[in-house]
């Protein structure tokens, strides 16, 4: 007994599920039916728009059309443009002009910047006028008559001149002379001798 109920309830439980499932699968059908049934709609609406997008571009290029009488015109057109470069290439001069017109008007465009030549000239100008200022008086040395306050052009003392000498001498990097060039060079000699 306790047997035939359980395979009785497992058949009820059978019979539910399948019913519940058969019921899902209806709905999901469904669904998939109207999904297919609007992008179809969807489809059929672009189609018609592109359709008519199309007709409507035909249509004026329809309209437009003309017969031989077009052909002839655009004959003569193209004659008359074949005549023009012709005649154009026979007018050289009238190019160089306009191009030499062209070359002007840049010209006037761009600042035009100073020469070297004219850099060093003002370059030296400058240092002239600071050299002749540095060597007058100021205003307030000239208050004192006793004495001159611009200094002699070139060193101050003979010490001064001297030192310049050597310091020159050094960075120059001169050979010393200490002795005579013979004693040197007798010096030298032995040196390349002895090797």
């Amino acid at each position: 007994m306790a047997t035939t109920r359980k395979s009785a309830k497992k058949a009820v439980v059978k019979k539910a599920a399948k019913k519940s499932a058969a019921k899902s699968a209806k709905k999901t059908a469904a669904k998939a039916v109207r999904r297919t049934a609007a992008k179809k709609a969807a489809a059929k609406k672009v189609v018609k728009k592109t359709v008519k997008k199309t007709a409507a571009r035909k249509a004026p290029a329809k309209v437009a059309k003309r017969p031989v009488a077009k052909k002839v015109a655009v004959k003569k057109v193209a004659a008359k443009k074949v005549v023009a470069r012709k005649a154009a290439a026979k007018k050289p001069v009238v190019k160089k002009v306009v191009a030499r017109k062209v070359t002007a008007k840049k010209a006037a465009r761009k600042p035009r910047g100073i020469t070297p030549e004219q850099a060093l000239a003002n370059t030296r100008a400058l240092l002239e006028a600071k050299q002749e200022h540095d060597r007058e008086p100021q205003p307030w040395q000239a208050l004192d008559s006793e004495r001159s306050h611009v200094p002699q052009a070139g060193f101050q003392s003979d010490e001064a001149q001297a030192k310049a000498g050597e310091l020159h001498a050094g960075e120059s990097r001169m050979q010393a002379i200490q002795g005579s060039i013979g004693t040197q060079d007798r010096h030298n000699q032995g040196k390349r001798d002895s090797r």
